[in-house]
C-alpha cells in the first residue's frame, strides 16, 4: 500500500514534524507541557535535540526520539507522539529506556551517575483499555507494594481518549486539544497559533521562491 504524506498545510500538533518542531523550537512551551503531564515544577529545560538519534551497534536496532531534554535538575526526558493504537507499546517503553541510559553512561563511570529519566507517550488512543487519563509506570515489589526499586527510570503514558474525572481544567483542555475538541486553555490556544504561524511562514517561503 502507498504511503500518504500530508501536505504542509494539513499538519496539525499530532503530525510527527509539527509536534517536534514545535517543542524543539519553543523550549518554553515544552517544559510547560511537562510540567501539565507530569504535574511537576520545572525550573529550566535546557537542551533540546530534534529526533535525536541513537544506535549503539551497526547492525542493531537504533531508535529515534521525537523530543529529548535535559532540564537542570539532572532529568532527561524523551516525549513521544503516538496516534495509532500499537500492542507492542510497553516494550517500546522498555527499549527506548535501554538507548537512554546506554547513551547516558560512558565506560568507567558509576551507575548512581544515570540520570533520572522519563519516557513520555502521548497517545491520541487507549493502549491499555481503563479508560485512565494517564498511565505512570514505576518499579515496586510485588512482594511489598511499599518498597521500591528506586531506579529514577519513570513511563508515562498519557490517554487523550481517557476519563476527564479529577484532572485539572488546563489537563482537560491538552486532551480535548489532542482529540481536536473545541478548548480554550491558554497552552492549547497558544499550541496552535505557533503551528499557523509555522505554517504561514513555510507557504511564504514558497511564494518568494515561485517569483524569483
Amino acid at each position: 500500500m502507498k504511503k500518504h504524506f500530508k501536505e504542509y498545510e494539513e499538519l496539525c500538533f499530532t503530525d510527527d514534524y509539527m509536534f517536534c518542531m514545535i517543542l524543539t523550537t519553543r523550549l518554553d512551551l515544552c517544559k510547560e507541557l511537562l510540567e501539565l503531564i507530569l504535574d511537576i515544577k520545572i525550573r529550566k529545560v535546557e537542551i533540546a535535540e530534534q529526533q535525536k538519534n541513537v544506535d549503539i551497534t551497526y547492525d542493531g536496532k537504533g531508535v529515534r526520539f521525537d523530543v529529548y531534554v535535559d532540564d537542570a535538575e539532572n532529568t532527561v526526558y524523551d516525549i513521544e507522539m503516538q496516534t495509532t493504537r500499537q500492542k507492542d507499546l510497553p516494550k517500546r517503553t522498555r527499549y527506548y529506556q535501554g538507548m537512554i541510559d546506554l547513551n547516558l553512561i560512558q565506560k568507567g563511570m558509576r551507575y548512581s551517575e544515570l540520570k533520572k529519566s522519563y519516557v513520555i507517550f502521548i497517545c491520541l488512543e487507549d493502549v491499555f483499555g481503563k479508560n485512565l487519563p494517564v498511565y505512570t509506570f514505576n518499579y515496586i515489589c510485588e512482594q511489598d507494594y511499599s518498597v521500591r526499586l528506586g531506579d529514577e527510570a519513570t513511563k508515562v503514558i498519557v490517554n487523550a481518549a481517557g476519563s476527564r474525572n479529577g484532572l485539572s481544567e488546563d489537563m482537560c483542555s491538552f486532551l480535548d486539544f489532542l482529540s481536536k475538541k473545541e478548548t480554550n486553555s491558554n497552552l492549547e490556544v497558544r499550541l496552535l497559533w505557533i503551528n499557523i504561524q509555522k505554517l504561514n511562514i513555510f507557504l511564504n517561503k514558497i511564494e518568494m521562491k515561485k517569483m524569483l
